[in-house]
């Protein structure tokens, strides 16, 4: 039973020294590197990003451009413009993640594209609980936006689709 007791001391003061040393007592007597595994620093964010929807905001990132991953195209459009600038676009109200990789694989931007409508210029008119919005600068002109009561929204849309042919 005393023999039984003695090695389980001697396990737990040998887990005990071990995990007391340093690790240059594991370098050996020549006191060379030990590897350390470091956390990957996090990506550098710029966001979130706010767009108004139908408008574009540029944006710029410290290294070179690769790539961009775009989580929902139907909610916001990126183009990379030269090897450091991005343009956003918002296509449609809603939120949607953004992932820019450089030339050597690293996500330098992770971030979240929030496309809202915040001009000074919009005004939103509710009658019998449809919405109906104008754009006014400085006088109020009909401007159909998603959301908006869908004959109202059909009719303008039809109107300037014939005028741009």
């Amino acid at each position: 039973m005393e023999h039984r007791e003695s090695c389980e001391m001697k396990r737990v003061l040998t887990a005990f020294w071990v995990a007391m040393a340093s690790p240059a007592a594991f370098a050996g007597s020549t006191g060379s590197h030990v590897p350390q595994v470091l956390p990957e620093p996090p990506a550098p964010t710029i966001g979130p990003i706010i767009v108004d929807l139908q408008h574009s905001e540029t944006f710029k990132t410290q290294s070179p451009i690769a790539g961009v991953s775009v989580g929902s195209s139907q909610v916001a459009n990126v183009t990379v413009h030269d090897a450091n600038t991005i343009l956003v676009t918002g296509r449609a109200y809603g939120s949607t993640s953004l992932h820019v990789i450089d030339n050597r694989g690293n996500i330098i931007v992770d971030t979240t594209i929030d496309v809202t409508n915040h001009t000074q210029t919009r005004l939103v008119v509710n009658r019998a609980g449809s919405d109906y919005t104008m754009h006014c600068a400085p006088n109020c002109e009909e401007k159909p936006d998603i959301g908006d009561n869908k004959i109202y929204f059909d009719i303008l849309t039809d109107q300037a689709q014939q005028l741009s042919r």
